[in-house]
């Protein structure tokens, strides 16, 4: 918690990199995704930015755990399963293994499940299978597949794909979706990403709610015309909230823009963590305000702790139903708990100090 204020981080997953899942003809996605992950902190926090050799592991979910609820102040996160990215080989965080390590801290986390074939007749059967077997709170999606070397893109407004397997989602009873737009990353095609193709299923699927995951990082203004439009739609800040880090002025436009013209009522903290540790991200946040001439440059009113309070988890809170008073009752006393007690402990201190962290 922050100031009484419960955190919920809305999107972690831990990535599997390890030399045997990449993908050795994407080398430059490669890159990119490290660099993605080094420019997610400033010159003052480089101690949260991990090595070449850190990064690039099967990185447990541990770490990512102790990162959360003992090196931040994180009450609740949910994973994100991610498929097979086209630089890795398989699942870049394999739905089966992220509900293991829940069912273990079934207090700290929620489960997204995923889907990694654009066969709709296969992934409606793998979503069952996870949904039956696993026990998931949403769906994750990416808009683009990849085999034979290839990246494939699609839309969630299409009629062959996304909208069966959106329809079969809502029988099994899933109610949140949510989908990575915004930042591209070839060799899928660039207008996967955009966020054109989400009006049709935000009308079409009204009990269902869309999250859009890196909100804002892109397509600022399209993505204000559908949060003004459409009550079931969400944004999920990962991204974009690294950004008060590193490009303060970025993150005061995006964030200042959302709220004047949307209020801040749809608006998830996340930092899809290992892609950013959180806890010099919640530093920066837990009183922060829009810098005056930030404030005059874009037209902004001020954040207020009511602001705060509903970015940081109020709002996942009411968007996942989920009583406040039991998520702390369920969270109190447990491993993570008496570890954030005990001291103070450096970032990433399950990878890089595991033989002292019990």
């Amino acid at each position: 918690m922050i100031a009484n204020k419960i955190v919920i981080d809305a999107v972690v997953h831990p990535w599997n990199l390890a030399p045997q899942n990449q993908n050795p003809n994407a080398a430059p996605q490669l890159e990119a995704v490290y660099a993605a992950h080094q420019m997610s902190s400033d010159a003052a926090h480089q101690q949260y930015v991990l090595a070449r050799d850190e990064f690039f592991t099967d990185i447990s979910f541990e770490t990512i755990a102790r990162a959360e609820f003992v090196e931040s102040p994180v009450d609740l996160a949910v994973i994100h399963s991610l498929p097979n990215l086209g630089f890795a080989l398989s699942y870049v965080t394999d739905p089966s293994r992220a509900a293991a390590f829940r069912d273990r801290y079934p207090g700290r986390f929620l489960l997204y499940a995923t889907v990694d074939t654009p066969i709709v007749s296969s992934a409606i059967a793998d979503l069952e299978r996870q949904v039956v077997e696993l026990g998931v709170d949403g769906l994750k999606l990416y808009p683009a597949f990849f085999y034979g070397g290839i990246g494939e893109g699609w839309k969630l407004d299409g009629e062959d794909f996304a909208t069966p397997l959106l329809e079969a989602a809502q029988r099994m009873g899933i109610r949140h979706v949510a989908i990575h737009k915004a930042l591209w990353l070839p060799p899928a095609p660039r207008d996967a990403f955009n966020v054109d193709d989400m009006e049709t299923p935000l009308d079409r699927f009204p009990d269902l709610t869309f999250e859009i995951v890196h909100g804002g990082a892109a397509f600022l203004d399209e993505t204000i015309a559908l949060l003004e439009d459409h009550a079931n739609l969400y944004l999920t800040l990962e991204t974009t909230f690294s950004y008060i880090l590193a490009k303060p002025r970025a993150f005061a436009k995006i964030l200042g823009r959302l709220i004047s013209r949307c209020g801040s009522e749809r608006l998830l903290f996340a930092t899809g963590n290992n892609l950013a540790h959180p806890a010099p991200i919640l530093e920066a946040f837990s009183e922060y305000q829009f810098p005056e001439e930030y404030i005059e440059e874009f037209g902004l009113k001020p954040l207020t702790e009511m602001d705060r309070a509903n970015i940081l988890g109020s709002n996942a809170l009411r968007l996942h139903t989920i009583d406040r008073g039991q998520v702390l009752a369920n969270i109190a006393g447990d491993d993570f708990s008496l570890a954030r007690a005990r001291a103070s402990w450096a970032p990433w201190s399950a990878l890089r100090d595991p033989a002292n962290i019990s």
